[in-house]
């Protein structure tokens, strides 16, 4: 977990925190052997994840072109 949590400027506690809400959650799991504990991503978990933000991505993306088609429609007006 250590060599994990290295690149970030958070301490070991917090980083801690960060991987049992992640694993909780079922986005990984993590397993202990002696002082070594491992983390595997759950693809399956992390493809509903994905397709979520793709959706939402979408929403987004359709209601931002809709308020710049707005926004230009204004502009021509005046």
């Amino acid at each position: 977990m250590g060599e994990l949590a290295e690149p970030f400027t958070i301490t070991l506690p917090s980083f801690m925190k960060h991987v049992r809400m992640l694993e909780r959650s079922g986005l990984i799991r993590t397993s202990k052997s002696g002082r070594v504990r491992t983390c595997v991503l759950n693809r399956d978990r992390l493809s509903l994840v994905d397709d979520w933000l793709a959706e939402q991505r979408r929403l987004w993306e359709e209601r931002t072109d809709r308020l710049d088609q707005f926004v230009t429609h204004q502009q021509e007006d005046q």
